[in-house]
């Protein structure tokens, strides 16, 4: 079975203009991970078979964005008006705030409540997010420049040497 899914991974990635690699930092450890790669390249030589590499981290921080944005603007939503434009609070101001500085009251209000509340608060969280995929970012580059095949893993010894003649075939060495 395991032959016969190798030999038709050829005749897949032949048709295949683009590869898209779902990388995290294990990936290029693993050596059938690498002769997937190296089969991409290999059958699309003659013309530009593009590889993306994509961190499985970027699409949790897509989705936990999109979330966030979506729950800050219900958020300003459903309080702006409850809180800040309702009955009981218009009574306060204009009870105990003068009118010259109605405004400024609102609008510091309005900042404190949903910018710093709702935006900035949440943002530190989203900033180590970022920090932990720039980290991953990094650790893609130094596996990439850093690469030997024989740190690559493979559980069983005949599948390294089958790739490793498959790939002194198809680049004249490993």
């Amino acid at each position: 079975k395991k032959l016969q899914g190798i030999r038709q991974l050829g005749g897949f990635l032949r048709v295949s203009q683009r590869m898209v690699i779902l990388w995290q930092p294990e990936y290029f450890t693993r050596l059938w991970c690498v002769y997937e790669l190296a089969a991409f390249h290999y059958i699309n030589l003659d013309v530009k078979g593009t590889v993306d590499i994509v961190p499985l981290k970027l699409p949790v921080l897509t989705l936990t964005l999109f979330c966030y944005h979506f729950l800050a603007c219900a958020v300003f939503a459903v309080l702006g008006p409850t809180l800040i434009l309702s009955e009981m609070n218009a009574t306060w101001i204009l009870e105990n705030i003068p009118e010259l500085w109605i405004f400024p009251w609102r609008f510091f209000t309005f900042f404190s409540v949903f910018f710093v509340g709702v935006h900035l608060v949440p943002g530190f969280v989203l900033w180590k997010f970022c920090q932990w995929h720039m980290d991953d970012r990094r650790m893609l580059l130094q596996q990439l420049r850093g690469f030997r095949m024989d740190m690559a893993e493979c559980e069983v010894e005949s599948d390294r040497a089958f790739i490793e003649g498959k790939l002194k075939t198809w680049f004249g060495g490993v």
